[in-house]
């Protein structure tokens, strides 16, 4: 049999005509974590979403722990309609299955698929009064609206026991030499734009206690 294979493959390449190649065999279904960002969709009681970028309606599959339709009713009013989503998905071919969702928001706002990437660990806000946390890595900046407006600190590695991640950071001068934030991992809503985040954040640093949001 392999020699009449042999042969049929040569008569091909004789005449011209390039081998047929096979489809790449399926891996058995191994997942691949992804991040992914677009629109989300909800229709006739199922989930798809149609990444930036791509005109490509796929599946999801939502787990409870990944939050999807949570953000689905907080941003929309109800698990119909649709949002723009960032969230993390286990992927094998056309299906996704949402592990947690990142940030999500009305399509009202716009669909964010024309901004940058999202290119923090972490970050946090709160509002009235304003403040801001990114943490980049081993550095973590907090801006403020009084002076100084931006101090930058060196950031230990995040540590996360059950729902609660906390980072504490150092810096050498300065009023403030130590700062800790503490993420709580539970729905968080924007009161000035109404954008659904996953975490509940705190600042400390002296006697100052900051809350807000917070993504990663």
């Amino acid at each position: 049999m392999r020699h009449v294979a042999a042969l049929a493959l040569a008569v091909a390449t004789a005449c011209g005509e390039p081998p047929a190649r096979r489809a790449p065999a399926d891996t058995g279904g191994v997942a691949r974590p992804v991040r992914v960002r677009g629109t989300l969709r909800s229709r006739d009681s199922a989930l798809f979403v149609v990444a930036c970028g791509t005109t490509v309606e796929r599946a999801v599959t939502a787990t409870p722990a990944s939050q999807l339709e949570e953000a689905l009713v907080a941003v929309t009013g109800a698990l119909r309609d649709s949002m723009y989503a960032e969230l993390m998905a286990d992927t094998t071919g056309a299906r996704l299955v949402a592990r947690e969702t990142l940030f999500a928001s009305s399509l009202g706002e716009g669909s964010r698929c024309d901004r940058p990437r999202y290119p923090y660990d972490f970050e946090a806000f709160g509002n009235e009064p304003f403040w801001h946390v990114t943490v980049d890595g081993a550095q973590l900046v907090l801006e403020r609206p009084e002076r100084p407006l931006e101090l930058a600190f060196v950031a230990d590695p995040p540590v996360t026991r059950g729902a609660l991640t906390t980072i504490i950071a150092r810096r050498d001068e300065g009023r403030v030499r130590e700062l800790k934030i503490g993420l709580l991992r539970d729905a968080c809503r924007d009161g000035m734009s109404d954008a659904w985040y996953p975490y509940r954040a705190e600042v400390r640093f002296g006697t100052t206690a900051l809350h807000g949001c917070a993504r990663r």
